[in-house]
């Protein structure tokens, strides 16, 4: 009897097995060809992008090579968008390589068609067909960003100065690297524009600025806690002076910004300050800083109609 238990179990796992194969390595990611799409580089259109890149999407964030060391990190100069390599981050199950994002035909986006540009946005496939890993938030923009945002992003990409850099391929580790190709999915409808409303628009900044992606509280394993959106208290490591937590940007009064004024927000957003006047770390405030007023107040709208949660962030670990 136990010798039959055993090799009906032994088929058990190797169905178990196989499924997973088919699942994630056969029928993942799931993907369209790209799309048939035509950025005009008209002044509207590139203003548009200049502004969803540099303000709201901060594409060149994630894609340059910055100076963490210093607040608002900005980009090193002669490098805007050329790509980034992570480096170790602790807890991170393998090593993060942003692409280079220039018009360079061997190294960055040169040799890519618009569709293709479109699609890895929206819809987190590469040219070759591999699953993008969602720190791109391509999740977030597929529900945020129209045809027109996306087509205005792809047109002031292509005016950036082409620089020739291969930062590297994205290594991520087992089994995560099997998880991860099931998050793509075809997009069947372009998102629709915000409404005009404040609430509305702050509520689609809140997305598509990805501030969730910062201060959501998550585990040990980088998953988003249930219950705890925008609480903070995710470490970031600073090179040379230590670990800054994401704040808790959740309307509590005691842990959160319900004791922050309009004017205090909108000082964090401005110049990285805080409540105290200190600089801010790991925060890319430089980026928010261009958002117009309009913007900011949305934004710090939708903050305030947010649910109040109760999470104490450790202060600064700044090294003495």
């Amino acid at each position: 009897m136990s010798k039959k238990i055993l090799i009906g179990a032994f088929g058990v796992v190797l169905l178990l097995v196989g499924l997973a194969i088919v699942k994630f390595y056969l029928l993942s990611p799931r993907f369209r060809a790209a799309p048939e799409m035509k950025a005009e580089a008209s002044l509207d259109a590139l203003a548009r992008g200049q502004y969803l890149v540099d303000h709201v999407t901060g594409c060149l964030g994630c894609h340059s090579a910055i100076d963490e060391t210093q607040s608002g990190e900005p980009p090193v100069p002669g490098r805007l968008g050329s790509g980034r390599d992570f480096g170790a981050m602790p807890g991170f199950p393998g090593h993060l390589i942003a692409p280079n994002l220039t018009p360079d035909k061997e190294t960055g986006l040169g040799a890519w068609s618009d569709g293709e540009i479109a699609r890895a946005i929206r819809e987190g496939v590469s040219r070759d067909g591999h699953a993008l890993f969602p720190m791109m938030p391509y999740v977030a923009y597929s529900k945020t960003l129209t045809d027109a945002d996306v087509l205005a992003i792809i047109a002031y990409l292509r005016t950036l100065s082409p620089i020739k850099n291969d930062p590297g391929k994205t290594k991520i580790d087992f089994p995560v690297s099997m998880f991860i190709r099931a998050v793509p999915a075809p997009l069947t409808q372009a998102a629709a524009p915000p409404a005009a409303d404040t609430l509305s628009r702050g509520q689609w900044l809140l997305t598509a600025c990805s501030c969730h992606d910062c201060h959501d509280s998550v585990n040990a394993r980088h998953e988003p806690i249930a219950g705890k959106a925008l609480a903070g208290g995710m470490a970031m490591p600073i090179p040379g002076r230590g670990q800054v937590y994401a704040a808790n940007i959740s309307s509590d009064p005691a842990t959160g910004i319900g004791a922050y004024s309009d004017d205090d927000l909108l000082r964090v957003l401005s110049s990285g300050k805080n409540k105290a006047g200190a600089p801010l770390y790991g925060m890319p405030w430089l980026y928010y800083s261009g958002l117009t007023e309009t913007d900011k107040r949305a934004l710090i709208a939708a903050l305030r109609a947010g649910p109040a949660i109760v999470n104490a962030v450790p202060a600064p670990a700044f090294a003495r």
